[in-house]
C-alpha cells in the first residue's frame, strides 16, 4: 500500500532577471529605474537580464510525519524553496501539492506586531492562519504554557528577549493544527534544553497527527538530531536526497575536499577568486569548533575563514565586515600583514566575543588582502558570506529598544559624598 504524502514538489523551479550594469553610465536612483520601466517595460536593461535560477527542476515528495532536513551552501536555493512552499514568492515554473494547513517559521518574528502583547498577537495569528477566535481561545492556555511567558502575557513583544519570542513564534506554530510545518534554523536556535522540548513536541505531533516538518539549517548537529531524512541542494538543483547521516556525512565530506582541493565553491564568484587566491570558505563556530547556525549571545563565536594561495609569495590580511539591516556594526581587521607561500592553503580565524551583539539578524561580508612585494593589493571578497541570529537566554524579557550591538559593559554607582543640597 502507497504511503500517504503530505507533500509533493515536481519540476519546481525559480528564476530571477539580473539586469545588466551599463558600463561607463553614472549609478542611477532607484525611484528613476521604476519611471523607466513603468514608461517603457521591455527596456534594454531587462530584456537583456542575466538569468540567474534559485531552483532548478526540483522534485520530492514528503511522507505524513516526517522530519525532513534541507542542507546546501549559502545560495544553494534552501530559503528559496521554504518561501515557495510557504507562498511567499511564485515559482516560474512546476507545482506544489500539499495537504492541510502550512505554518511557516522562516524568519523570527514575521506575522508578530511587536507593538502587542502576547496575547493579541495569538489572536491575530490565530485569523491569520484562519481559526477563529473561539478556536485560538481554546488553544490560549496550551500556547502560554508551552512558550512558559508567565505575567509576560500582556506585555508588548518589543520588551521582550529573543529566547522568549522565538518559544512564543513556535508554541503559536505548533497549535495552529498545522499538517506542515516549514523552519529556517528555527529548531537550531535556543538553549539545549528549549531545543529537546521542540523535537519531543515535534515528534508527538507527528505520531499523533502526522506532522510533516521541513528544516533548513547550517548546523549538521541538530539535523542529523531532528531529522530522519535529508535533502541536499547544490546550486538550485537537488543534488542528493536520502537518509540524514549518510547525506550529511557525504555532504561534510564534499566540503572537506573542496577544500583541500582548493576548487571554487559553490555559488557566484563574487570576488572571492583573484589571480593570487581565492576564498575557500566562511564559516561560523561556536567556542569548542561546531560549525553553527544561530550562536547565543552569551558565548564567544568565531568566523573562520579558509582561504588559499596561487602563483606567488604574497603577504596576507584578513578582515570581516558586520552588518545589520544594511547598517554596518563594526569592521575587524586583522592587524598585521602575514607572510603566506603561493600555493597553499590557510585558515584565518577571529574571536567575537561573548555579550558583544545584540539579539537579531546580521551578516557578514568576509574578506582577504593578498599584497605583493611591490605593495600591489589583490583584494578577495565573500559578500553576504555569512547570515545568521544571535539568540538570548530563555529568562527574563529585555529592555525595550534593540541596538546594533548590545555590549555587557561595567558600571559602578556610588554614593557622591560632600553633596550641597538647596
Amino acid at each position: 500500500m502507497t504511503e500517504p504524502k503530505s507533500l509533493i514538489v515536481e519540476g519546481l523551479s525559480k528564476r530571477y532577471l539580473v539586469p545588466k550594469p551599463q558600463a561607463g553610465s553614472a549609478p542611477v536612483s532607484r525611484l528613476t529605474r521604476v519611471r523607466n520601466f513603468l514608461a517603457n517595460p521591455l527596456a534594454a536593461e531587462f530584456s537583456s537580464a542575466t538569468e540567474l535560477w534559485a531552483l532548478k527542476d526540483v522534485s520530492f515528495d514528503v511522507a505524513h510525519g516526517s522530519v525532513v532536513g534541507i542542507i546546501g551552501s549559502n545560495g544553494a536555493g534552501k530559503s528559496t524553496l521554504l518561501k515557495v512552499l510557504a507562498k511567499v514568492i511564485v515559482p516560474t515554473a512546476g507545482r506544489v501539492l500539499g495537504r492541510g494547513r502550512v505554518v511557516s517559521l522562516i524568519e523570527l518574528g514575521a506575522g508578530f506586531d511587536e507593538d502587542l502583547s502576547a496575547r493579541d498577537n495569538i489572536y491575530m495569528n490565530a485569523a491569520m492562519n484562519g481559526l477563529t477566535r473561539a478556536d485560538a481561545a481554546r488553544r490560549f492556555e496550551d500556547i502560554i504554557a508551552f512558550a512558559e511567558l508567565g505575567d509576560a502575557v500582556d506585555t508588548p513583544l518589543q520588551y521582550y528577549s529573543s529566547g522568549m519570542y522565538l518559544r512564543l513564534a513556535f508554541s503559536v506554530a505548533i497549535n495552529m493544527d498545522p499538517a506542515i510545518l516549514l523552519a529556517d534554523e528555527i529548531l537550531a536556535v535556543g538553549d539545549l534544553q528549549f531545543q529537546e522540548r521542540c523535537l519531543r513536541k515535534v515528534n508527538d505531533l507527528a505520531a499523533e497527527t502526522g506532522l510533516t516538518v521541513l528544516f533548513v539549517s547550517h548546523d549538521m548537529e541538530a539535523v542529523s538530531r531532528i531529522c530522519d531524512r535529508v535533502l541536499w541542494l547544490k546550486g538550485g538543483t537537488l543534488h542528493r536526497d536520502g537518509a540524514a547521516e549518510e547525506v550529511i556525512t557525504e555532504y561534510q565530506n564534499a566540503a572537506w575536499d573542496l577544500l583541500t582541493a582548493g576548487a571554487p565553491g559553490e555559488g557566484p564568484a563574487d570576488g572571492r577568486s583573484g589571480r593570487y587566491g581565492e576564498i575557500l570558505e566562511v564559516k561560523l563556530l561556536s567556542a569548542d569548533g561546531r560549525e553553527i547556525g544561530s550562536p547565543p549571545r552569551s558565548e564567544d563565536v568565531y568566523v573562520r575563514i579558509r582561504f588559499r594561495t596561487h602563483n606567488a609569495k604574497t603577504r596576507a590580511r584578513c578582515s570581516f565586515d558586520l552588518f545589520t539591516k544594511g547598517v554596518l556594526v563594526l569592521r575587524s581587521t586583522q592587524p598585521e600583514l602575514t607572510p603566506v607561500a603561493p600555493d597553499a592553503s590557510y585558515e584565518a580565524l577571529v574571536r567575537i566575543p561573548a555579550n558583544l551583539l545584540a539579539e537579531t539578524t546580521y551578516t557578514i561580508n568576509a574578506g582577504v588582502t593578498l599584497v605583493r612585494g611591490d605593495g600591489e593589493e589583490h583584494p578577495l571578497v565573500v559578500n553576504k558570506a555569512l547570515a545568521f541570529m544571535v539568540y538570548g537566554a530563555q529568562g527574563a524579557a529585555s529592555g525595550g529598544r534593540k541596538g546594533v550591538i548590545n555590549p555587557s559593559l561595567d558600571w559602578t554607582l556610588v554614593t557622591e559624598p560632600n553633596v550641597v543640597r538647596a
